[in-house]
């Protein structure tokens, strides 16, 4: 390709390998972290909200890689000595995140337990919660318990926790509430056009090039969290 302007552009199509990508929506848990979601998933047969995902994380030079296992990716640069981590994922509306830590300046202080201070992120928008199934499927058996009681996992709101770090010290619950929270009428049609699981999964992991993860999230804490789906 020739031309300042062509070779200047593909200089920096190389040097921001996520411009083109769609922005990252997942949730990212960190210890002590706590989200309040009411699932879009409904959980019945052929809701294509709600599925399961393997994914690559491996190191790439200086950058860690995630990258969707499926027959339509390209997973020939994957190192052999790596597998895929087994995840289920869904989409939802979270409403808020209450972290133990001030991270960011406009979380809101908030009372927790025995007086503690908490920090509530407003979030109030479409979401990817991405979990491991947990050992014996344990974290994936609670939003199954929640399917059973309700019927549907899109009749309330639900807490999704994550306590510890690391790749054995830690552990997710998942519980129904009975918060009355709902997804305001002005973003309601915003459920109606997700794409698919898979498809978003896809978009957003389905080339080398394009996936670091350092988008959202430090190298480590990427690493630890899928780490957590290895048992």
């Amino acid at each position: 390709m020739s031309g300042i302007g062509r070779i200047q552009a593909r200089r920096s199509d190389a040097r921001n390998p996520q411009s083109n990508l769609p922005p990252m929506r997942e949730v990212w848990f960190k210890d002590g972290d706590q989200a309040f979601v009411t699932p879009v998933a409904t959980g019945e047969d052929g809701d294509n909200l709600l599925d399961e995902i393997y994914l690559y994380t491996y190191k790439s030079g200086q950058r860690w890689i995630t990258l969707l296992s499926d027959k339509d990716v390209d997973t020939s640069g994957v190192p052999d000595n790596y597998r895929p981590s087994h995840k289920f994922a869904f989409w939802g509306f979270v409403h808020e995140i209450i972290h133990p830590d001030k991270r960011v300046d406009d979380w809101i202080e908030v009372a927790g337990p025995n007086g503690r201070k908490l920090y509530k992120e407003e979030v109030n928008d479409f979401r990817v919660i991405g979990l491991s199934f947990g050992r014996s499927d344990y974290i994936w058996n609670q939003l199954v318990d929640v399917y059973s009681d309700w019927g549907a996992l899109n009749k309330g709101v639900i807490r999704v926790k994550r306590t510890g770090t690391g790749m054995y010290d830690t552990s997710y619950t998942i519980a129904a509430t009975a918060r009355e929270s709902v997804i305001p009428d002005e973003q309601k049609d915003g459920g109606d056009t997700l794409p698919p699981i898979k498809e978003y999964y896809k978009t957003r992991y389905g080339g080398q090039s394009q996936n670091s993860t350092a988008e959202k999230v430090s190298v480590k804490e990427s690493a630890d969290s899928d780490n957590d789906n290895l048992f």
